[in-house]
């Protein structure tokens, strides 16, 4: 078995990490050579263009996901909402029931928070949608004031 190391060998040259060349020896030995500088600034495809390519692409990709994305968010928290609130509540009305399970005291109070328990994950959207357009009606009525204010 040859325990001789291996040795790398490049040329004084600027490279990039894509710039070198695999060459098997005559003796099996792995060597790296680097290509030369002129050779790398003419090789087409050490140039920036693939990863801007990429980038953009991306870029576009995410573009087009962010109304599919957002619209997943807007049907799936009521849902996930529903779930916590029904898992608490009921985790909370048991812990109220005594052991005798005597009858409730208030039916009305009773069907009063099932409702408020079935309306509210709507209110929530309700209030996720509205809240956007109140924050940029604030905005342009603060804008309207500072710019009479100014002159």
């Amino acid at each position: 078995m040859n325990a001789k190391l291996k040795t790398l060998v490049p040329e004084e040259a600027a490279v990039d990490s894509r710039s070198f060349d695999r060459i098997v020896s005559d003796k099996n030995a792995d060597i790296s050579s680097a290509l030369n500088g002129e050779k790398v600034v003419n090789d087409s495809s050490m140039h920036e263009a693939p990863t801007k390519k990429r980038t953009l692409a991306k870029t576009i990709g995410m573009a087009i996901a962010a109304p599919l994305l957002a619209l997943a968010y807007v049907i799936a928290l009521p849902l996930i909402g529903l779930y916590y609130m029904a898992k608490f509540g009921l985790e909370a009305f048991a812990k109220k029931l005594p052991v005798e399970n005597r009858k409730l005291k208030n039916a009305a109070t009773l069907l009063k928070n099932i409702g408020l328990f079935l309306v509210a994950p709507f209110i929530a959207l309700g209030y996720v949608i509205a809240l956007p357009f109140a924050g940029l009606v604030m905005f342009t009525k603060l804008a309207n004031e500072a710019r009479a204010n100014r002159g």
